[in-house]
């Protein structure tokens, strides 16, 4: 079966002002800090290209700034001699099938990216008339370079706590002239710039205005508010209204983590599509097309945004319409690609090659050869696809019953079971290219001996790290593993000793089944291991669980009366608690490549067996070495 038959709406043609988009699918705005100086570079041209390739009816860029910033790997559009990039980039984009439109943006006062992500939205400053004059200005110059460059929609950033969002915040604005008030006021500077990049446009491009649903912050705009504002913006030239929601600080943040159902927004897009004549579009973790034809045909909004679902797997559309589904490689709302990308260009757990699409270009290896991979995390499996692909014959070993390793630990939490999704997505590929894999087997340096491969790939994890502290060894300690698989008796009151991701996370998954839950940590920080939007609701969802945390204290014994800490530099003693969850890491269980060293033709070690790291380390590592071979 295929494409337009089980979804008939998300794969007919829609039409705003007098541009033809040929299905509803939009890749939203996605930061990837693939430019340079704010212009388009080679990476970030193939990177657009791969997801018009995959069949995306219109792709919105990221936000484009409209005068000089600080933030040289995002694009802008205050200069002409950003235009000959952008238009080579459309060009591309056109070519593959795509339409494609722009993001004009200012980031108002915030402070700087890295300092501001999880900080409130500080109200706009008192600027002088003439300077919003000067912002209007800005905007419709921009607007200019943008037809010249010839792209095929215009959108304005309002929304998100930045400039132009903060305005029409009744929390942001606390102007008392004509551009606050009340929400003529409030819209003004909105509407302006509206009516401004109109009238150097004309009719011959859409325009777009991203704006808030919900904020999500007290005292901030709320749907009823934003349902107001609505048809102001439409009045001033709008073709096109995409609602999101969210600012800095908010919680639920704008770009929404895995304990956030799917579809979060549906139902702030269908309140405004309630009051305008535009078409709407709808974004919020709605990344399978089921989802998705399910709010086209009862009516909640027009288009479709996704920006993660299409950074996760670019061919989602393409397999979509082939009838290939159970293919799609879907997000899991695990934010590497927000918590990351500005520490260098964007990366995705699922995809390693987003941001590395020329780099990472799978080809067909020079000679086919035997390839055995001993281990079934993510490392291991996604080797064994990506030489299998690349047309070696590869034999994939597990000892334990089931695939997937550590990842199945980490999709214990309630919130993070879409991330066994990964598991079977690559177990489906796995079979689908014909890898043979052996379940319940362990691997010697006999068994290699005996298969005789020319390629060994060591994937075989790591073990829980434990110290050797005084009291480690009694019953009443164990492993954050232990907890997780639940196999195990644990007290009511439970100490978690370590409070990174797997700390915190266990600590959770026990206080939701009612246990009274400590974590301590020796360091100054909780979650240094997490990404920082993850991490910020994660410490949202432990204050309401009343888990005590405490940092800078470091367990030195447990014994019969209790368990003796070093806290802020001071010996305490504290009261015995029921159980002792260690979660202080992991140790690379590395013998076998040790053992294998020198005794077979080509040996690589990877994932957590190399050195301890996340998913998508795993996953990356996985991938270069199935390329390497």
């Amino acid at each position: 079966m295929t494409d337009t038959i089980s979804f008939p709406l998300l794969f007919s043609p829609m039409k705003i002002g007098q541009l033809e988009l040929k299905n509803r699918l939009v890749m939203s705005p996605v930061g990837t800090r693939l430019a340079h100086v704010g212009k388009v570079t080679d990476a970030f041209k193939e990177f657009y290209a791969a997801r018009a390739r995959g069949g995306v009816g219109l792709i919105v860029l990221e936000p484009c700034f409209v005068e000089p910033t600080d933030e040289p790997k995002f694009l802008s559009l205050y200069d002409d001699n950003f235009i000959p990039g952008l238009k080579e980039l459309v060009e591309t984009i056109h070519s593959e099938g795509a339409k494609i439109g722009v993001q004009l943006f200012h980031a108002g006062w915030q402070p700087g990216a890295k300092q501001a992500r999880f900080l409130p939205p500080i109200p706009p400053a008192e600027i002088s008339l003439e300077r919003i004059k000067e912002l209007v200005g800005k905007f419709a110059q921009a607007a200019s370079r943008t037809k010249v460059a010839g792209f095929d929609l215009i959108e304005i950033h309002a929304a998100h706590g930045y400039l132009l969002s903060q305005f029409l915040s009744p929390l942001g604005n606390q102007r008392d002239d004509e551009y606050g008030l009340d929400i003529t006021g409030r819209t003004r500077f909105v509407v302006e710039v509206i009516q401004s990049v109109k009238e150097r446009i004309g009719d011959e491009l859409p325009l777009s205005c991203r704006i808030n649903g919900y904020e999500h912050l007290p005292g901030g705009l709320d749907l009823e508010g934003a349902k107001e504002i609505a048809p102001v913006l439409v009045d001033a030239g709008l073709d096109l209204l995409s609602v999101s929601a969210g600012a800095l600080g908010s919680y639920p943040l704008t770009i929404p983590p895995s304990d956030t159902k799917e579809g979060c927004y549906v139902h702030l897009a269908e309140g405004i599509k309630q009051v305008v004549s535009v078409p709407v579009v709808v974004v919020g973790r709605i990344n399978t097309p089921d989802l998705a034809e399910e709010t086209l045909n009862l009516g909640k909004a027009d288009l479709i945004a996704m920006a993660r679902g299409l950074v996760a797997d670019p061919e989602f559309t393409v397999k979509t319409t082939n009838g290939e589904v159970q293919r799609i490689r879907k997000c899991i709302a695990c934010n590497a690609c927000l918590d990351t990308d500005y520490d260098g260009h964007i990366l995705c757990t699922v995809n390693p090659v987003a941001g590395r699409e020329t780099e990472l270009e799978t080809t067909p290896a020079e000679q086919s050869k035997k390839v055995m991979v001993i281990g079934g995390g993510l490392s291991g499996l996604q080797a064994a696809m990506v030489a299998s692909i690349r047309g070696h014959k590869v034999v994939l070993y597990e000892e334990t019953a089931n695939i997937g390793g550590q990842w199945l630990l980490a999709s214990s939490p309630l919130h993070k079971h879409e991330f066994e999704g990964m598991v079977s997505w690559l177990s489906y590929e796995l079979k689908t290219l014909g890898v043979e894999i052996i379940l319940g087997q362990s691997v010697t340096s006999a068994t290699v001996k005996t298969v005789n491969p020319d390629a060994v790939i060591v994937a075989t994890g790591a073990l829980p790290a434990v110290p050797s502290v005084a009291g480690f060894e009694r019953e009443q300690v164990i492993t954050a593993w232990e907890v997780l698989r639940g196999n195990t008796t644990i007290g009511e009151r439970v100490m978690v000793i370590g409070g990174g991701a797997t700390g915190l996370e266990t600590a959770e998954f026990l206080a939701e089944q009612g246990k009274k839950v400590s974590v301590v940590e020796m360091l100054k920080a909780f979650g240094t291991d997490m990404g920082g939007t993850v991490y910020f609701h994660l410490r949202t969802r432990l204050r309401k669980l009343a888990i005590e945390l405490f940092k800078n204290t470091e367990v030195k014994e447990i014994n019969e009366s209790g368990v003796v800490v070093m806290r802020n530099g001071v010996e305490e003693n504290w009261a015995a608690f029921d159980t002792y969850v260690l979660a202080l890491g992991v140790s690379s269980r590395n013998d076998l490549a040790k053992e294998l060293e020198g005794k077979v033709g080509e040996l690589y070690v990877i994932g957590d067996a190399n050195a301890p790291g996340n998913g998508a380390n795993a996953m990356r590592q996985g991938y270069e070495i199935g390329m390497k071979i």
